[in-house]
């Protein structure tokens, strides 16, 4: 028993957060009246015409075909032979729409189903064409809000600010680039120099002529000691 009333509470609440969760339609007054609306009403979930935020009251309420649509409202409505406008049970501000199984009423019926709704208040009066729907609903409820509730708008544009760019400085004409660094360039010391200097005799043709002999003389004694040549001395006698 304890199980069963568990899940029959979990149901109640899922089904109350799915419901709370319906997605509402909400439109300004002007709108409202300006633009012919279409609305669906879903079968299984209906509608809700709600006109609280506007401050009117619901006085009566005309639905071309009633064949396929009922109505309901949470106030009393004035009775459609009475022309006063402002009959005391007049107190109506929701309306809510449903689909009925069609009835054989003796008027024409359009091809889907759809009609026009009337509503009359003490100030305006409101048109909408509804057609019946199937399947999950994209909304559930339209909400009507007085004009005076509608954001206003900035009528006076925002000015863009001027986009500042900083250009690059450029260099004045006058202006030297720096120049490179000195560089030390290292000069080895100077190494000394041989300079052969000619013997001040060696230009001589007479010198050149002794050394020559010389050498001669030194290289005849030398293959002699060596026995490569034999030498034959002779004494020459002075005239």
């Amino acid at each position: 028993m304890l199980n069963k009333l568990a899940i029959v509470t979990t149901f109640l609440v899922a089904t109350a957060s799915s419901v709370l969760a319906m997605p509402i339609l909400t439109v300004y007054e002007n709108d409202a009246n300006s633009n012919a609306m279409e609305l669906k009403v879903w079968k299984g979930y209906g509608l809700t015409i709600n006109l609280m935020s506007t401050g009117d009251t619901i006085k009566q309420v005309w639905i071309g075909d009633p064949s396929r649509f009922a109505f309901t409202s949470n106030g009393g409505l004035c009775p459609s032979s009475g022309g006063d406008s402002e009959c005391a049970g007049g107190k109506a501000t929701v309306i809510f729409l449903r689909q009925i199984d069609p009835i054989n009423f003796p008027v024409t019926s359009s091809s889907n189903g759809s009609t026009q709704i009337t509503v009359l208040t003490n100030e305006k009066q409101y048109q909408f064409k509804i057609v019946p729907a199937t399947g999950n609903p994209t909304y559930t409820s339209l909400v009507i809000k007085s004009d005076s509730d509608r954001p206003i708008a900035n009528s006076r544009p925002r000015t863009p600010q001027p986009l500042t760019v900083q250009k690059p400085q450029s260099a004045p004409s006058d202006f030297r680039s720096p120049s490179p660094p000195p560089q030390t360039i290292k000069v080895p010391p100077p190494q000394p120099v041989a300079v052969l200097r000619p013997n001040p005799g060696a230009t001589l043709n007479g010198a050149i002529q002794r050394n020559d002999a010389n050498a001669l003389a030194f290289g005849l004694a030398e293959a002699g000691r060596k026995g490569q040549v034999k030498l034959r001395y002779y004494h020459l006698k002075p005239r």
